[in-house]
């Protein structure tokens, strides 16, 4: 995670405006990578796809290991772990996993 809050830290030294996608990506890439794929569209070695997901269950699920109420887990397993440190991060992970979202194929059909 250090790696990756000095990332953004020299583009903002450099005077560049670091976005919420930015921070979240950095973020995502430093915290959530190990279990999630690099492209959160796809499955990872542990984690289910998680591009677009909802505020609410970023939040649950990072700060309190939870999920919002009617949710239904995309996989039954209990390897994720709490990160609290994340609490303030959480909008810019949640603009990073919204501007990664890719239609599944055939969705346009189906509408």
């Amino acid at each position: 995670m250090l790696a990756g809050l000095a990332l953004v830290a020299a583009a903002s030294c450099q005077g560049k405006k670091v976005t919420p996608v930015e921070r979240g990506r950095v973020l995502y890439m430093s915290n959530c990578v190990v279990c999630h794929n690099p492209d959160p569209n796809l499955p990872g070695s542990q984690g289910p796809p998680i591009a677009g997901s909802s505020y609410e269950l970023v939040q649950d699920r990072v700060l309190h290991l939870t999920y919002p109420p009617g949710y239904t887990p995309k996989r039954k397993t209990h390897a994720m772990r709490a990160i609290p440190t994340l609490a303030p991060e959480i909008g810019n992970i949640v603009a990073f996993l919204q501007a990664t979202k890719q239609p599944q194929p055939g969705a346009a059909a189906s509408q």
